[in-house]
């Protein structure tokens, strides 16, 4: 464990020197600019489409960072060799694999933070009054980017291929989406399809389950149980298939 966790830090660092302040830079003047143009809108109203513009700006700033990072990271230090120096310690490979995913989530979830606190400082300077349902929709943000990186990782061992990783990875997160929508479907497609369709609703993630943000003028709590339960079995499936492939990888 002391070497996963040397491998996670390292990680970490790696992805913070390389996207992290750039992604926090350009979340924060794409949210100062938005927040310019909706000067000509009632307070109101500038406040609501800051808030729910900045929350999803802030999932899709930090998905891009995770996937893209689990996409590339793994298959870069395979091609250029850096791996055989790490793997010259004593440490498995299924370890190896998750200490990177570790320090990858750890450096997402640094920028996320970063990035609702400039968030937070300009909805207060608009007006807006603290609402504790923001942190549930940020913690929903993160793990359902948690889950698509989960996936993001064994798609790029299994296709070795970051870019047809990445297209996935996309298609997938978007579809999560709908899993409601895809299993209402699938009950009134006719035939064999069904079976395909509802097969596909468990393969994808779903996300819809981790949405918060249309709660947040609710009091309620999520149900984090379900919540942790979900992302620990789905993400543990995929990071243990990924492990699998690249135990199984010549290097």
């Amino acid at each position: 464990m002391k070497n996963t966790a040397l491998v996670a830090w390292n990680s970490f660092w790696e992805n913070a020197r390389s996207r992290f302040f750039a992604i926090c830079i350009i979340f924060g003047v794409v949210l100062v600019y938005t927040g310019m143009l909706l000067g000509i809108l009632a307070q109101e109203q500038q406040v609501r489409i800051l808030l729910d513009f900045g929350l999803s700006l802030i999932e899709l700033a930090g998905l891009a960072v995770a996937v893209y990072g689990a996409a590339t990271g793994l298959l870069g230090e395979i091609e250029s060799k850096t791996v055989y120096l790490a793997l010259t310690r004593p440490i498995a490979r299924a370890h190896y694999l998750l200490g990177r995913f570790a320090g990858l989530m750890a450096s997402v979830l640094a920028a996320m933070c970063l990035m609702a606190a400039f968030h937070v400082a300009l909805l207060l300077c608009k007006g807006w009054a603290w609402n504790g349902a923001y942190l549930w929709a940020l913690l929903g943000s993160f793990l359902a980017i948690f889950v698509t990186t989960s996936v993001a990782l064994f798609l790029s061992l299994f296709f070795s291929s970051a870019l047809t990783a990445l297209l996935i990875s996309g298609i997938l997160w978007t579809l999560g989406h709908f899993i409601p929508e895809i299993r209402f479907l699938a009950g009134r497609t006719p035939g064999s399809a069904i079976w395909f369709l509802k097969a596909v609703s468990y393969v994808i993630p779903n996300l819809g389950l981790l949405n918060w943000r249309d709660n947040l003028a609710s009091t309620a709590v999520p149900p984090l149980a379900l919540w942790g339960s979900y992302c620990a079995i789905y993400s543990g499936i995929w990071l243990t298939c990924a492990a699998r492939l690249f135990s199984r990888r010549e290097l």
